[in-house]
């Protein structure tokens, strides 16, 4: 079963692991805020435009996760709509063999191209090129490298994954981020906004986000405060990682072990640039450890 909420005269949104916003634009068209994360949710929102004689003139992507993005192709291809995204987040719809690449370092093994990172690529613009009125895009990068925000006319704020829901961080302790200070700052900037409906991808529509905001702030600022504790007088990169999906308890696999690492070098980034720890080389080995205040 469809479930489409009413947030305001002409925005709606599709509930869904993976929230999709609706925005009714002039004569029945509308665009859609991300598409679903595969083919077949894009068939799923298809049946919701054929309901509402609705037809798809484009689509914002908060960002190029595969996750957010899996409906684009198949929808492009049935309603030849355009697809907007911020400039570098485009790139990645374009091609979406650099997500996996870009975790991987390298042409990623065959068992990074999963559902969790990788969709089918379709053609997408820089969002600076869409001019129209009612949408007004807004920068909340952190998460991911270029992630933005729809806010609607109606005041509702598609956040993307700017921030996620107290039930989602139960149940993955570390979520991933691109770079911790900048996701911070979009926490701050965002807890500023007094729009009448927050929308996260991840999580529960809201009034007032504030609280759940608080929450996301809280739970990045122990993690890095639980990076920092282990790393306890010297230790291997790889030796903190053991110990990150030891003491979180997460089963380690390919997919987890990159998206995990990738998050912990966020924050290592983080305690570099708050000069609170340092990163050297022994025995050729990449070592870290906290810096020493004189």
């Amino acid at each position: 079963m469809i479930d489409l909420v009413k947030l305001g005269d002409k925005t709606y949104c599709i509930k869904n692991p993976v929230n999709v916003g609706i925005y009714v634009l002039e004569d029945n068209n509308v665009c859609l805020i991300d598409s679903g994360s595969s083919k077949q949710f894009g068939k799923l929102i298809e049946t919701v435009l054929i309901e509402h004689n609705w037809n798809l003139k484009f689509i914002i992507n908060t960002h190029s996760h595969a996750d957010h993005i899996g409906g684009n192709k198949y929808l492009q291809d049935k309603y030849n709509c355009k697809i907007y995204a911020s400039k570098i987040e485009s790139y990645f719809i374009n091609d979406t063999l650099l997500e996996p690449s870009m975790l991987y370092g390298a042409s990623p093994l065959r068992e990074l191209y999963n559902s969790l990172l990788y969709a089918d690529g379709s053609e997408c613009e820089d969002i600076k090129k869409l001019n129209e009125n009612g949408i007004t895009i807004i920068n909340l990068e952190g998460h991911s490298i270029g992630l933005i925000g729809v806010v609607t006319s109606d005041g509702v704020c598609f956040a993307g994954d700017a921030y996620t829901s107290e039930k989602i961080i139960n149940k993955y302790a570390i979520q991933y981020i691109f770079d911790v200070e900048k996701y911070l700052r979009t926490l701050e900037n965002l807890e500023n906004t007094e729009y009448n409906v927050y929308v996260p991808s991840h999580g529960d529509i809201e009034n007032n986000s504030k609280e759940t905001i608080e929450i996301n702030r809280r739970v990045v600022l122990n993690n890095l405060e639980k990076v920092y504790s282990l790393i306890n007088g010297e230790i291997s990169y790889n030796d903190l990682l053991k110990r990150i999906f030891e003491e979180y308890n997460i089963g380690i696999n390919i997919t987890q072990y990159h998206l995990i690492g990738a998050t912990i070098k966020a924050y290592l980034t983080k305690l570099v640039d708050d000069k609170r720890i340092e990163i050297y080389f022994s025995d050729n080995i990449m070592m870290l450890r906290k810096k020493i205040i004189i």
